[in-house]
């Protein structure tokens, strides 16, 4: 019989597993991590994923040499899938590392071909750069925050430099003055330590007195020593891009090259975090470095996840565009290669165990994402001792415990199976590992990170060492454990802690199959006391789950007690069970879609206007049985719209108990709060899922009893069918047929086209919904107008009509008033009583305004007589249109009347009150007023006019006439005229035929024309006796031309002072009459003669300086005698006077 040691190539016992099957990427060169970094070259499996991401990543790097910068590369996977080892692999054998026995990196492993020959190009590239150069390292290491300056220390520590930033600084300043190894040998010669000197550079006397000794100038004592260098190499909490680009360079160029580098960041997501600050702090960093350095450099990080995974990684993205993702199949297959590779003849007796026990394998775990599935076959022979589906456990649980992805809580799964195949290595074949196993490996450190619980921890540890039941306790307790951690933080799995579960993982000889566990392991656990059981699954009971426990258990009895409260859980649950059920509440009725809602009843009574709505009255087994809820639908009749559901009561015990339950839970959870350690935190999980469990039940009895529901119309019909929502709408439906019998009448799209056209005033607006007759005959038309009758508000119109039994839409009954309106049929009235004209009617004003019927209809016939009467007046009216022309036609006979008379002599202005008893009318009404007076206002139009038109004509000439009599008022012939005038006047002649004006216009004429005649000729003779006096004068003979000129313009005797006379019109004889008027000519004729005495006076002045002026008396003589005595009166004052010298007579 073959044992399990002998199925190996190598013998687990005796093989060593340097590393502990945990790679670390870092620069340690102590021969321990040699002795490491030799065995995993060794143990390298260098395919899949592995190899797939090595040969792509070299191939870029070898191809981007020359170019301005290289992509970087981020390597993904899960903990412990590889990714550190991958990247250090790479990095030893791109250094192509020596190990002390002369040894090669590329020597030791087993390599494909091309990745061999990539590597064989690097080192020719090598030869034409600087060499080749690796870093590796976290950034999290130096953590001072800074990115650039932990970017350095990774790179000055592969470069054999200080990692401080100032330091490296200071020592590759020694190096280049080239006093290094003086000032290092002169420390160590007086017993300082180099490296302590160095991490104490600014206090390190040691080191100070070495300066002072190579480089007096600069360090004239060891005192200034500590200012020099504090001021030269600062401590620094950051450095710029450009700062630290100098510093890579100093630190990495050899003989004026830069080496081929590869610099590692493992770990980079785990330093990025949830920090999206470093995350471009980062990319800023690799930028830099990339776009400045060139082809030469090559990043690589790692992360858990791709790097498009999270908000933060995605900034990155733009820069490690080289992806290379690895899985749990990479992962697989070096486990199965490195530590579990069989011997060739162990093959076949390992694949008979897997068929003849295929029944109990394929059982474990069923029911879980994680158990058995037919692709673990070909693994089987792999994978053993261990079971695929114990395998994916421990994956699971692993990444559970070890939320950060890291290795610091847990060892790597190449580690634990290494260790977990020699625990068995004894039994015979057949015996596989029991998944218990990663519980007692793991437990002191989940103890230490305070995951498990210390005293969970010291039983488990006691009883592992007692009797055989003991140790059964202590393995299925410690499985509790696992299982409760990963079913409470990965719900998808779907593992729980059932006997059935326990017994899969703890089995561990095949042949003999789990069933004798599954009978020994209740009663051993039942009385376990580290365990506690909810439901048929087991929980580690702590202090802390006791007390839950107890707080839950106090809740349930009190719950027990109170039946309301159950109750009041189970009709909630019941309504809300029927709204996720009957989502949709409302329906669309008609082709006019006209949206009805349903209004679910879950009380004792219907509503009181359940007779106006569809009501869905819905009822339980638990409040009334289903004969009530029958007779109650029959009772209703068949015209009730009400719909009627039965939910039947099911499993009433058990649905109370889980509703206890769920209430209990709740009532705990909300009590304890949430706890702040871990035993509590475990506790809390578990009452969660016991609330969970009991609403699932809860759900199932509930979806139960709604599977038996039925629904009945009014009038006892009942409604068949599967879907309780499809149940309900059909009910609904029939409801509706009930509740809106008169809905078809209105039921048409058009609706809303006919409200827009009347609205516009169009006539002819119900031909939208078909209809091209009168509109007092359309149903819906007709129905409104009957009900508004005596008047109704427009609110109360839509009330009645959106109501049963009609359900009309909005769009039926507002259509409906607009066209009544148009056809005036009915009319409008504002709140103050005025008629509104039916387009300035707003649509959501209707509510307020007051309809009324017109008493008066008006004829198609009569329509047209009256628009052929507003047609008279320029007005063009369309059918149905007319009374909105009425207030402009009346305002356009007003006008009219204006033109046909007024003021005397024209005819007195036409009556208009008969129009203004029109204006005073509305709606139909005025338009009888204008059709039953159309012939009198049709002539009056007429006669209007032409009165108009002749007034127009005769106007004028009655403003001349005006204009003459003004003038002729004083003339002694005119007097006859004026009587006239005053008789056309005063008896409105001004149209008599023949026409009275013209004859007095020419008579007045003549009359003036004579006067002005007249004048001018007694003007001209006047004055041609005054120029015949001057012509006699002696002193006027003596005077210039000027000087006449002047005299004679200053009395107005010049020609061109002559009135000018004109007079062949009557138009010439009134313009020289408005120059001069008959009453100013007579003046200036009789004026004459004594200015003409004035010009002779003028001109004896002139001539005789020193003359005097006499008057002579002014006598009326009418004797002989009178005359003598009147000549020697004259002759004795001119004597008298001629003393004193000349005279002139005046």
């Amino acid at each position: 019989m073959m044992n399990n040691r002998d199925i190996y190539q190598k013998d687990p016992a005796t093989r060593k597993l340097v590393n502990e099957g945990v790679a670390s990427v870092n620069d340690e060169k102590t021969s321990q991590a040699l002795a490491v970094l030799r065995y995993e070259l060794e143990t390298f499996v260098c395919d899949g994923q592995y190899e797939k991401g090595m040969s792509h990543i070299l191939e870029t790097y070898l191809k981007n040499i020359d170019q301005a910068q290289q992509p970087a590369v981020w390597v993904s996977g899960f903990y412990g899938s590889g990714k550190s080892h991958l990247v250090k692999m790479l990095r030893a054998l791109w250094v192509d590392t020596v190990f002390e026995d002369g040894a090669t990196a590329r020597g030791i492993a087993n390599l494909p071909q091309g990745i061999t020959d990539h590597f064989k190009e690097l080192s020719t590239q090598a030869k034409r750069h600087g060499g080749l150069h690796a870093a590796s390292g976290t950034l999290g290491a130096g953590a001072s925050g800074s990115v650039r300056l932990a970017l350095l220390r990774i790179l000055f520590k592969s470069a054999g430099l200080p990692e401080q930033y100032p330091v490296a600084r200071f020592v590759m300043w020694l190096k280049h003055e080239g006093i290094y190894d003086q000032v290092r040998a002169h420390v160590e010669q007086n017993g300082f330590d180099w490296d302590e000197e160095l991490d104490n550079f600014y206090v390190a006397e040691g080191l100070h007195d070495a300066l002072v000794q190579a480089k007096p100038k600069l360090f004239s004592s060891p005192a200034s020593c500590v200012e020099t260098l504090n001021n030269l190499y600062p401590y620094v909490q950051d450095v710029s891009s450009d700062d630290m680009l100098k510093a890579i360079r100093q630190a990495l160029t050899k003989d004026g090259k830069f080496p081929l580098t590869l610099v590692v960041l493992d770990e980079v997501q785990q330093y990025i975090g949830e920090d999206s600050q470093r995350s471009i702090d980062v990319q800023e960093a690799v930028e830099a470095c990339s776009k400045n350095i060139g082809g030469k450099l090559l990043f690589i990080g790692t992360g858990q996840t791709a790097v498009t995974g999270t908000s933060n990684l995605k900034k990155l993205e733009g820069r490690f565009t080289i992806r290379v993702e690895l899985s749990d199949a990479d992962v697989d297959a070096v486990i199965r290669q490195v530590i579990l590779a069989k011997k060739p003849e162990a093959k076949t007796p390992i694949e008979q165990i897997m068929q003849t026990n295929l029944g109990e394998i394929s059982r474990h775990l069923a029911g879980t994402t994680i158990g058995h599935r037919q692709d673990d076959i070909p693994h089987f022979p792999q994978d053993y001792p261990i079971l695929p589906v114990r395998r994916r456990f421990w994956e699971n649980t692993l990444r559970v415990m070890d939320q950060t992805g890291t290795d610091s809580q847990l060892r790597n799964q190449l580690s634990m199976v290494h260790k977990v195949i020699q625990t068995n290595l004894s039994e015979p074949l057949g015996h596989v590992v029991p998944a218990d196993y990663l519980y007692f490996d793991s437990a002191d450190k989940l103890l230490q990170s305070r995951i498990l619980p210390r005293k969970v921890h010291e039983k488990t540890m006691s009883w592992n060492k007692g009797s055989e039941e003991e140790q059964l306790m202590a393995r299925a307790c410690g499985l509790v454990f696992l299982i409760n951690k990963l079913g409470s933080q990965n719900n998808e799995i779907g593992i729980r802690a059932t006997i059935d579960t326990l017994a899969d993982l703890l089995v561990e000889n095949l042949s003999r199959g789990s069933s004798s566990l599954r009978s020994k392991l209740p009663s051993l656990l039942d009385k376990c006391e580290l365990l506690m059981k909810v439901g048929d699954e087991y929980r580690i009971q702590t202090e802390e789950s006791a007390a839950w426990s107890d707080e839950f258990l106090s809740q349930r009895s009190a719950l027990s007690n109170e039946a309301h409260r159950i109750e009041a859980e189970r009709d909630d649950r019941i309504r809300k069970r029927f709204g996720e059920m009957v989502r949709k509440l409302s329906l669309t009725q008609g082709s006019s879609k006209v949206t009805r809602d349903i209004y679910p009843v879950f009380d004792a009574q219907l509503p009181t206007d359940a007779d106006q709505r569809i009501c869905v009255w819905v009822r339980d087994g638990w409040s009334i049985d289903e004969n009530s809820v029958r007779a109650d639908s029959r009772q209703a009749g068949n015209q009730s719209p009400t719909v009627f559901v039965f939910i039947p009561k099911r499993s009433a015990d058990d649905l109370r108990h889980h509703l206890i339950d769920y209430k209990a839970a709740s009532a705990t959870l909300d009590k304890r709060g949430v706890p702040n350690t871990p035993e509590g935190t475990e506790a809390r999980a578990a009452m969660e899922t016991t609330k969970q469990t009991a609403e699932g039940k809860i759900r199932e009895l509930l979806e139960e009893a709604f599977s038996g529901a039925r629904v009945f119309q009014g009038g006892g019909n009942e409604i068949l069918g599967n879907d309780l929502q499809e149940m309900v709408l059909e009910a609904s439906g029939n409801a509706l047929q009930r509740l809106y019998p008169q809905f078809h009448t209105a039921d048409h799209v058009g609706w809303s086209k006919v409200y827009e056209k009347a609205q516009k005033g169009a006539p002819d607006a119900l031909k939208a919904v078909g209809d091209e007759g009168e509109p007092a005959k359309n149903p819906v038309c007709k129905t409104i107008l009957g009900f508004i009758a005596g008047g109704k508000k427009g609110a109360d119109i839509r009330t009645q009509f959106e109501s049963s039994p009609y359900g009309w839409s909005r769009d039926a009954v507002d259509g409906g008033l607009q066209v009544l309106l148009v056809a005036g049929l009915i009319r409008a009235q504002d709140e103050r009583g005025q008629t509104l004209d039916p387009k300035e009617l707003e649509r959501k004003t209707i509510g307020k305004v007051m309809f009324k019927v017109e008493s008066a209809t008006v004829t198609t016939a009569q329509r047209i007589q009256i628009r052929k009467l507003l047609q008279k007046v320029g007005l063009s009216a369309k059918q149905g249109e007319e009374l909105a022309y009425i207030p402009q036609f009346l305002q356009k006979m007003v006008e009219l009347a204006d033109q046909a008379g007024g003021e005397a002599p024209k005819p007195a202005r036409p009556d208009t009150t008969p129009l203004d008893e029109i204006r005073l009318t509305a709606g139909n009404e005025q338009l009888l007023a204008l059709y039953n007076r159309r012939e009198e206002l049709g002539g009056n139009i007429d006669s209007w006019t032409d009165l108009a038109e002749r007034i127009t004509k005769r106007w004028p000439n009655w403003s001349v006439l005006k204009r003459l009599m003004t003038h002729a008022s004083g003339l002694q012939d005119a007097e006859v005229i004026l009587a006239q005038v005053k008789t056309i006047e005063q008896q409105r002649q001004l149209l008599e035929e023949p026409d009275l004006v013209g004859p007095l216009i020419a008579n007045l004429t003549q009359l003036l024309r004579d006067e002005l005649n007249k004048l001018d000729g007694e003007y001209a003779s006047r004055h041609a006796e005054g120029l015949k006096r001057l012509a006699d004068d002696s002193n006027w003979q003596q005077l210039e031309p000027e000087q006449r000129y002047q005299l004679m313009s200053a009395q107005f005797l010049h020609e061109s002072a002559r009135p000018k006379v004109e007079v062949q019109s009557t138009n010439d004889v009134l313009t020289t009459l408005d120059n001069c008027a008959l009453s100013m000519f007579a003046d200036r004729v009789a004026a004459m003669p004594a200015r003409f005495d004035n010009v002779a006076s003028g001109a004896a002045e002139l001539c005789e300086p020193q003359a005097q002026f006499i008057q002579v008396p002014r006598r009326t003589l009418k004797t002989d005698e009178e005359i003598d005595a009147w000549v020697d009166d004259v002759k004795q004052q001119l004597k008298a006077a001629l003393q004193n010298g000349p005279i002139v007579i005046r």
